[in-house]
């Protein structure tokens, strides 16, 4: 055993130089199912890191093939990110049947190690880390490539600031599940988020979540979940809240808002930069001034409604618009529940002057004959159809939901409001007040119709102007076949640039 060039103890360190071109230096990094090495590589004359794939004990030969095969494609995948927040891919090779990887060589520590010796971060040291391992994550999204293990060991603090992610879907390289079939944990069971303990589908969301319990150690010392055993841990995940936070100072929020069991609650990446950067502040996230004004317009719609009088807003010096409070309060019928207004009968008409003045007959009172209230309609008005038509460009059918709801489906272009789309700011694709949203990541999954929850599920992005792409599976939206006939429910697909994946709108 001998000290490596940078800090680590080598022990068994493979002779020769990897696919005659990389000589091993030092071991760098080791744990999951990889050791990390700094290299040399002798044709271009640079300091490289090398992984070397170890493979958990208790595969079986299938699993084991099928794990050597994914850790190639999720290389390739990683080597379309240019960002300097995420490790560089150089090369993927095979020496004795294994696959390597090549890739940057960053001189660092590891958030792991920064934490274990130096003692936990402040808050807004934490909140620029954070900031750099969501640009990355960010940049992956934006690729459809989900990290799946993000953890204080896999972010990397290098000189000058820079914060690199690495590693990249190495430890959930044999499935989407948190476990194999042999019960192998792939994956860190402290940093994973609830819905992979629970084998629920995953999206970007599981990896804010994974970065909210990352960042959470950082400023305690310890992740939120930790138990004696892997397996405890996996089921205190899946059935308890996370410990709450003692020491994390101005970066409580943005750890509120990532550790949200509910996925279509956690904070999205957006709320998470504003967070977080209000943490490297110190200063509280503000509202901004339209939402500030929205809410008073609000309140003050409210008051009207129960009929309580109060002062007119008044505005400030800098024109900041101040509602005074009125002297009563409004009950709420249950704690945690919408405020529902009670009815309010309308006001009675004032008399015209013409009418004030004119002489009222004294012959006694007149009969007056009783108006039947008017019976409430129990037909729920639909909701008014926005946008304009989806009109597959192979097959000429447009996307349409039908009157009964459910999975969308391809008919006859007829600008029926069932077929009136609209691409909201929030990248949601809608549709008579719903929001479209898949039913998973795979090929072929459907396209429903659901209430709008923020989640990654329903969020889609246009591409090289008519492919439109579902942002969470980063697939097509598809009319299968290309098949004109009408009825056929649409699906995404892998984008392969056919017209059943085109999109006039």
């Amino acid at each position: 055993m001998r000290e490596g060039r940078y800090g680590s103890v080598v022990s068994q360190m493979p002779t020769g130089v990897i696919a005659n071109r990389y000589r091993l230096v030092a071991l760098v990094g080791a744990g999951g199912m990889g050791r990390v090495w700094a290299a040399r590589d002798e044709l271009l004359g640079r300091e490289v890191a090398v992984k070397e794939l170890v493979l958990p004990k208790g595969l079986s030969e299938v699993e084991q093939a099928d794990l050597r095969v994914r850790v190639i494609r999720e290389a390739r995948a990683i080597a379309r990110i240019d960002h300097p927040n995420v490790v560089r891919i150089y090369d993927v090779l095979h020496q004795r049947g294994e696959p390597w990887i090549v890739m940057e060589l960053v001189p660092s520590r590891s958030l792991f190690d920064v934490v274990s010796k130096d003692g936990p971060m402040q808050p807004a040291r934490a909140a620029e880390v954070g900031l750099g391992v969501l640009a990355a994550l960010r940049a992956a999204h934006q690729a459809g490539l989900l990290h799946r293990d993000v953890k204080p060991a896999n972010v990397l603090l290098g000189a000058a600031g820079r914060v690199v992610l690495t590693d990249f879907g190495l430890a959930t390289a044999a499935g989407d599940s948190s476990m194999t079939s042999t019960g192998v944990v792939l994956g860190s069971p402290s940093y994973l988020a609830p819905e992979r303990a629970l084998d629920e589908p995953i999206g970007p969301p599981a990896d804010l979540w994974s970065l909210g319990a990352t960042l959470y150690a950082a400023v305690e010392g310890r992740p939120p979940y930790s138990k004696s055993s892997p397996m405890a841990t996996l089921a205190a995940l899946a059935t308890e809240p996370p410990r709450p936070p003692t020491q994390a100072g101005s970066l409580k929020p943005a750890l509120d808002g990532l550790l949200q069991r509910d996925p279509a609650k956690r904070a999205d990446a957006a709320t998470a930069e504003r967070l977080l950067r209000a943490a490297l502040t110190g200063v509280p996230p503000r509202k901004s001034r339209r939402k500030l004004i929205a809410a008073l317009v609000a309140a003050a719609a409210v008051v009207a409604i129960v009929g309580i009088t109060a002062p007119p807003m008044l505005t400030t010096a800098q024109d900041t618009p101040v509602l005074v409070p009125a002297p009563q309060t409004v009950p709420s019928s249950a704690p945690g529940a919408p405020f529902v207004p009670p009815s309010v009968p309308a006001a009675k008409p004032q008399a015209s002057a013409s009418e004030q003045q004119a002489p009222v007959p004294s012959a006694g009172p007149t009969k007056r004959k009783p108006v039947a209230p008017s019976k409430p309609s129990s037909t729920p008005a639909k909701p008014a159809a926005a946008g304009s038509p989806l009109e597959n460009v192979q097959s000429g059918t447009c996307l349409h939901l039908p009157d009964s709801g459910g999975a969308l489906q391809l008919g006859s272009c007829d600008g029926t409001a069932g077929q009136k789309f609209n691409l909201a700011t929030d990248g949601t694709l809608r549709v008579l007040g719903k929001c479209v949203q898949i039913q998973g990541t795979d090929n072929g999954a459907r396209l429903l119709a659901a209430t709008c929850s923020g989640s990654a599920f329903q969020k889609f992005a246009y591409r090289n102007a008519s492919d439109l792409v579902s942002v969470a599976a980063d697939k097509c939206v598809d009319a299968p076949d290309g098949s004109s006939a009408g009825g056929a429910q649409a699906q995404i697909w892998g984008c392969n640039g056919t017209g059943n994946q085109k999109w006039r709108h």
